[in-house]
């Protein structure tokens, strides 16, 4: 029996500190990730007692690759 992979949950300042490329080639802040949660382009929870964004580590990998892929189709080709 497969056992379900794990989920990993990281606050929006874990994600930068993870993935620093955010802050320093797109801006984004753990404000900007807080939005993204709230506007449901990330997966997670916000966490009471922490007083923080939980957001699916899988989530960002997914949109970071969404974002390239997009850059990608929109360059000029010769």
């Amino acid at each position: 029996m497969k056992k379900a992979p794990q989920i990993i949950y990281l606050t929006p300042a874990d994600v930068i500190e993870k993935y620093p490329e955010l802050f320093f080639k797109h801006n984004w802040s753990p404000n900007v990730i807080g939005s993204l949660l709230k506007s449901s382009l990330l997966k997670g929870y916000y966490d009471r007692s922490r007083r923080s964004s939980m957001i699916e580590e899988t989530s960002v990998l997914e949109l970071i690759e969404f974002i390239n892929q997009k850059i990608e189709s929109q360059k000029i080709k010769l």
